[in-house]
């Protein structure tokens, strides 16, 4: 089975559309979008599945996730084709 960001790479590449992805991120990708108002395409990563990363890779606890997150990832703006951060709530039953 082709993993989501490589199925996004393969989009791009048929289409010739850019875009831009984060680094070490890749197993997070949800999908892609399109920014309406400036027609770029922007890649949909899984906050969760971010936070797994880092704890995993980086040895940080989930609260030192959340906050790289917030700080260094999140919060960049790098134009048009900055990466969408996406999250379902986690709500009680």
């Amino acid at each position: 089975m082709i993993a989501n960001a490589d199925r996004v790479r393969k989009w791009c590449d048929e289409t010739e559309e850019r875009t831009m992805f984060a680094d070490g991120l890749d197993d997070a990708v949800i999908g892609i979008t399109r920014d309406l108002s400036t027609g770029a395409y922007r890649v949909v990563y899984d906050i969760h599945r971010v936070v797994n990363i880092l704890m995993n890779d980086q040895g940080m606890t989930h609260d030192e996730a959340l906050e790289h997150i917030e700080v260094n990832i999140a919060g960049a703006h790098l134009g048009p084709m900055t990466p969408v951060w996406s999250f379902l709530p986690m709500v009680e039953d």
